[in-house]
């Protein structure tokens, strides 16, 4: 572990032992950081209504250098995936490898108005506190969750007695997200050939689990003096020259969900198709952005032929941070160790170094982890990715790296959890990082996870 991260955790702990030592129980501050993140409504919506999920107090910290190459490496993602996707278009016989449907390549075929596909993602990744290791193992281009969330629970952890005890002898930096992403929002009008001083906003998804985050940003986004609106792709409406949402005339859709929001309801939204088709409203992302987060792609992002397209840091990044993936389907390929092998017989093999996962599913669906995995459980899910229509990818199994958690018994108790680091990339540029966790090694809020805010340690104080 590194050492100033050592050092920073170790003095964290202090730190609460000596707020509690001064009068306040560490399980009141707990305690009121979660009740405070969900009265302002920072919950998922499930079966049983709006649901809490748990906060953790104590944050996961990364230096600054090391934050720095997380931006680098970021970068040079981001431009790979806008070279690949590209290919789309550039070279139409390499179109089988993106795996889209026939509802998607329509979709993908509308014109967008934007040069860039990926102006919103965030990149899942595991990770040492070292960085001897770190692979991005999905792309989320497609739009995806989180940033308010983790926005206001960022805020209510510095505001602890503990960080402020913890402020005395380190300097801190954090990053917040809903404000890059209305940012982004707009350049991404002005470049499609938007001229409103204040387009009007419609974050447009279904209702699912995340649905509450999406009322926190248009309150946010109204807060700003930005007319915005939640809509359902089923309630848009079209006149033929404008799009509305709730009898609102929209400039710009936040797309929010996922593209099966659009493709499950395909006949009933004819008209928000067709306001896309013409290009009368600006989608961010753009429908293309489906082109990078198809969990398939990263088998080809190392094929030597496409990384011809690359610079020579964006060859070594690819190398280093993109796990070895393979689409599962009966066939001779190159194993992780660079040698021909029959890849059902390999996957059936080498259960504890890989995991499988369906292609374009979310939530922690269906995903095997094989080193956690029993082999009747793996063959079983391997079976289910060659027999359903449902295909599944296998994946190099990277080690999920786990802390120690305060949460609520009688008392505060340390628990380890494991954590998959998330890194927000706008208009290209790195945007900051989160954590989720989690005591399963399928990692997911909606699933039963929690939240870690990401700081930044600049360094001491003399």
């Amino acid at each position: 572990m590194n050492k100033l991260i050592q050092e920073v955790n170790r003095d964290f702990f202090k730190a609460l032992e000596k707020v509690e030592a001064s009068g306040t129980p560490g399980r009141e501050i707990v305690s009121s950081v979660n009740n405070r993140f969900h009265q302002r409504g920072c919950v998922i919506l499930t079966a049983k209504g709006n649901t809490p999920f748990p906060v953790f107090i104590k944050p996961y910290f990364i230096t600054r250098p090391h934050m720095n190459e997380v931006n680098r490496i970021t970068h040079h993602i981001m431009n790979v995936l806008e070279k690949v996707s590209n290919l789309y278009f550039s070279h139409p016989e390499m179109r089988p490898m993106f795996n889209l449907t026939d509802k998607e390549t329509e979709l993908v075929s509308s014109e967008t108005g934007t040069k860039r596909f990926i102006w919103i993602t965030r990149n899942d990744a595991f990770m040492s506190d070292d960085l001897k290791y770190f692979k991005f193992v999905e792309f989320n281009t497609d739009s995806p969750g989180g940033p308010m969330y983790s926005d206001i629970q960022t805020e209510l952890i510095e505001q602890t007695p503990v960080m402020d005890e913890l402020m005395k002898k380190y300097y801190f930096s954090s990053d917040r997200f809903v404000p890059q992403i209305h940012y982004n929002l707009l350049r991404a009008y002005r470049e499609w050939g938007g001229k409103k001083e204040r387009p009007n906003i419609a974050i447009v998804s279904d209702k699912g689990a995340t649905y509450p985050e999406f009322l926190l940003i248009v309150e946010d986004f109204r807060r700003q003096g930005y007319k915005t609106e939640f809509s359902t792709p089923e309630e848009i409406s079209y006149d033929g020259k404008r799009a509305w949402a709730q009898g609102m005339p929209v400039d710009i859709i936040y797309r929010r969900g996922w593209i099966r929001n659009w493709t499950d309801v395909y006949d009933q939204i004819k008209p928000l198709r067709q306001a896309y088709a013409d290009n009368n409203v600006c989608v961010v992302n753009s429908i293309r952005s489906i082109l990078a987060t198809i969990k398939s792609l990263l088998e080809h992002l190392q094929d030597p032929k496409i990384m011809r397209l690359y610079t020579a840091e964006e060859k070594e990044v690819v190398r280093k941070h993109v796990p070895w993936t393979r689409l599962v389907t009966d066939r001779t390929t190159n194993g992780m160790s660079g040698r021909k092998v029959n890849l059902l017989e390999y996957i059936r093999k080498n259960r504890k170094k890989l995991v499988l996962k369906p292609m374009d599913l979310y939530g922690g669906k269906g995903v095997c982890v094989g080193p956690h995995a029993e082999q009747a459980e793996w063959e079983n899910t391997i079976q289910i990715g060659m027999t359903t229509e449902q295909k599944y990818v296998v994946q190099e199994y990277v080690p999920i790296p786990e802390e120690d958690l305060p949460e609520i018994d009688q008392d505060v108790v340390w628990k380890p959890k494991k954590l998959n680091q998330n890194f927000y990339a706008f208009g290209g540029n790195h945007a900051g990082g989160m954590c989720r966790t989690s005591e399963s090694p399928i990692i997911n809020i909606s699933a039963g996870g929690g939240l870690c805010p990401m700081l930044i340690v600049e360094g001491k104080k003399d």
